[in-house]
């Protein structure tokens, strides 16, 4: 379900825009729910806040309604994350990311655990997420920044409070998907605008990997006894360790 060209882009550039992934109905229940959730977490003390409190994730979004249930399991994304990692892949993390106004540029960085491999990393892609747009993700308000190609060094990281050259922001209208190597230097950028900048961040690993959430324990019973035979693989059953000795 990639173009030619979509699949050209991730190979080359790192990163390609999957347009009009999701309707105007989607996004706009999507949008909703993530505010609520945030806002719920907020008032209850347990926020998950960064960028001096100017931005926020929510952690777990398998565990927080059916409509991100079925968000994760859209076919256009499996196929981008089955492209990049294999058709065994697994969900990594799911979450909120709310970029608020007054936030300042997030850090250029490669996602986890690629920053704690020893050099070199491998040539092939490990992780890789994908940026649901909640929001149009335009100059002003935070649209993810990046340095296109730079997957492809294996060596080392971007430096802290560097402004490449080569760097770009990637905007696109809401409704529409991002997707990223894990390995491109990748970060949201300043939100000079009034309102918050919502998106998802589906982040996934291939299927040998140990995830950043555990949604085998995570995972609540009511969850895993409707799932899917897609999101049972996503979360993490069809890659447990065989219990025969």
């Amino acid at each position: 379900m990639l173009t030619d060209t979509e699949k050209t882009q991730l190979d080359e550039r790192g990163f390609t825009v999957l347009r009009d992934v999701i309707s105007a109905d989607e996004v706009n229940e999507l949008r909703r729910l993530s505010l609520a959730l945030a806002t719920d977490e907020r008032s209850a003390g347990c926020g998950s806040m960064y960028l001096d409190d100017c931005a926020q994730r929510v952690w777990n979004l398998v565990n927080k309604g059916e409509s991100f249930e079925q968000a994760i399991q859209h076919p256009r994304i499996l196929a981008a994350m089955e492209y990049l990692l294999g058709e065994d892949c697994t969900l990594s993390s799911f979450t909120v990311n709310i970029i608020g106004p007054g936030a300042s540029n997030g850090h250029l960085h490669i996602d986890y655990p690629l920053r704690l491999m020893p050099d070199p990393r491998p040539s092939f892609p490990l992780v890789a997420n994908s940026v649901w747009l909640l929001d149009d993700f335009t100059l002003e308000n935070g649209a993810t920044r990046c340095v296109p190609g730079s997957h492809l060094r294996l060596k080392g990281g971007p430096e802290a409070d560097v402004k490449y050259d080569d760097e770009v922001q990637v905007c696109g209208s809401k409704g529409s998907v991002l997707i990223v190597n894990g390995a491109l230097w990748h970060g949201s950028s300043a939100n000079h605008t009034d309102g918050d900048r919502v998106g998802l961040l589906g982040f996934f690993c291939r299927a040998f990997m140990k995830p950043q959430q555990d949604h085998l324990k995570l995972a609540s019973d009511e969850v895993v006894s409707r799932a899917t035979p897609v999101l049972t693989r996503l979360l993490g059953f069809d890659s447990m360790p065989s219990a025969t000795p």
